[in-house]
């Protein structure tokens, strides 16, 4: 085994922090039930997961939250305030992942909570807001005007919304109504969700195709070597997992193609981002001090990484808007 401690440059933090980190002392993470891993296409290659209602006790969380969870999840906490028709927040955890509709990818929402449906229902239909039926669900059109982002939503019951586009969220409810095979069918997804579900605050899988396509969008310095080409296109899976202590710590894992793609990939790592950490300790050293703490060790066809970071680094990341690159 090789282990390689490397330097690497803001945009590098970025894709090992794709999918939120946060600092929970004694925090035990919520698993995301089953029954909403089923509401998600059997053919999803990316699910995101974030457990909210752990996590909002920290000065840092607005700004993250707002940087990283999908507008649709704010959106529907805003338009509850607005409305009082139920204390806030409301919504406790959220996955979301991008449904392959004729071609195209819609990103659609779940969210977990208390909702007091009955009296949204009676809201929405105080202003003449006519539901779409979906099987046994309804629809509604998101309302612009009390701070909802563009889409519908639907109520499914009373601790659990779904949000979307017209046709991604008909695609998610029919799952519900067991009309299509959903992710509970898809042995490598569920594998990698197994490995942080109710492990982690906040996590993602993604397999082969969004994986190297992630890398190759975040990572263009190393992308410039002709040998990265090769290892990044055999990417099997990435996975990131959180757990909570003191300070934030978390796991990241590539899948590569072989062992010497493994290697290959924390070289080119190392050797596209050393400039970069020497540039951010003049610029941004708070930066730099958590660039210092990042081992990322070569393991079989694996590469790991594991990163340490203090609420107050977090905080200084929220700050300075780190996050908005992973949206």
């Amino acid at each position: 085994m090789i282990a390689n401690r490397f330097i690497p440059n803001n945009r590098v933090l970025t894709i090992f922090l794709l999918f939120g980190l946060t600092a929970c002392p004694a925090l035990r993470a919520s698993p995301l039930e089953s029954s909403i891993i089923s509401m998600f296409p059997k053919d999803v290659t990316q699910l995101k997961y974030a457990d909210l209602s752990g996590s909002r006790q920290f000065t840092w969380f607005p700004q993250f939250q707002a940087q990283v969870v999908p507008d649709e999840i704010l959106g529907f906490e805003q338009f509850l305030e607005n409305t009082q028709v139920q204390q806030t927040p409301a919504i406790d955890q959220v996955a979301w992942a991008r449904v392959s509709i004729s071609g195209s990818a819609q990103l659609v929402a779940v969210g977990e909570g208390q909702f007091e449906i009955e009296a949204i229902k009676m809201f929405l239909d105080s202003r003449g807001v006519s539901p779409v039926a979906v099987g046994s669900y309804e629809m509604y059109a998101a309302q612009l005007d009390l701070g909802m982002a563009d889409g519908y939503f639907a109520l499914i019951d009373n601790t659990t919304v779904a949000f979307g586009p017209l046709e991604g969220l008909r695609r998610v409810l029919e799952l519900r109504g067991q009309q299509q095979a959903n992710l509970s069918g898809n042995a490598g997804m569920i594998n990698l969700i197994n490995q942080v579900n109710g492990q982690a605050v906040f996590w993602s899988v993604l397999e082969a195709a969004e994986a190297g396509t992630a890398v190759q969008h975040l990572l263009p310095e190393m992308m410039k070597f002709p040998q990265a080409s090769e290892p990044v296109g055999k990417l099997k899976e990435m996975l990131i997992s959180l757990s909570a202590s003191e300070d934030i710590k978390f796991d990241f894992k590539l899948g590569s193609g072989s062992s010497k793609d493994a290697v290959m990939l924390s070289q080119l790592l190392e050797a596209s981002t050393l400039s970069k950490r020497y540039e951010s300790g003049q610029t941004n050293p708070e930066l730099a001090k958590v660039l210092d703490g990042m081992v990322v060790t070569p393991a079989g066809k694996e590469l790991n990484v594991q990163l340490t970071v203090t609420n107050d680094q977090m905080q200084s990341l929220a700050d300075n808007n780190t996050f908005r690159l992973l949206m």
